[in-house]
């Protein structure tokens, strides 16, 4: 009686191998990938006080699924920008318009010496500064805020570089070890 050989045990051992190869190489090349598109983002961004760039993160939505984004509640403001009309900023003195009271501080008063609190220079810089903080709510309610995309230029960017560092990885994790991708 003759008997039959085969080999489909070992044939089944070495794709799993393969398989395992392949979905570990994918998985790091993801989290090396979505590091890079969240430091090109952070790098494009708007930067005051570095807000909006330090709260975009990666998060991991799912299996090998990763969502890069901001997550500062302004953010989506400077990337689409503010269209005329509404209310425009808060008042002076709210405690929500630290923020541009801050900003604005910076860019009119760069140079001028600061002044000690409750003394007439002080109280003439900050009327000043009240001024200027009105005359921009004002504009921003008539002329709007132009928009400074980050996050749609870098998805544009680093679609094909993450697409391909993607295929490069896969491909030598198939060719890798004792089952090249030709088996």
């Amino acid at each position: 009686m003759a008997s039959v050989q085969h080999n489909s045990h070992v044939l089944a051992a070495r794709y799993a191998r393969r398989a395992q190869r392949v979905e570990q190489a994918t998985r790091d090349e993801l989290d090396v990938q979505a590091q890079k598109v969240a430091r090109v983002m952070r790098a494009r961004v708007a930067k005051f006080r570095s807000e909006v760039a330090n709260s975009i993160h990666v998060a991991e939505t799912g299996p090998m699924e990763k969502t890069i984004a901001p997550g500062s509640a302004h953010a989506r403001y400077v990337e689409d920008g503010v269209k005329p009309g509404g209310k425009g900023l808060p008042r002076f003195f709210d405690p929500a318009s630290a923020d541009i009271v801050a900003w604005l501080r910076d860019k009119a008063f760069a140079g001028v010496k600061r002044a000690r609190k409750g003394s007439s220079a002080f109280q003439a810089v900050e009327l000043a500064l009240r001024d200027r903080y009105e005359g921009l709510a004002w504009h921003i309610r008539r002329h709007g805020v132009k928009a400074q995309p980050f996050v749609e230029p870098t998805a544009r960017e680093m679609a094909g570089p993450v697409a391909q560092a993607l295929r490069a990885a896969t491909m030598a994790a198939l060719t890798a070890g004792d089952a090249g991708a030709r088996q």
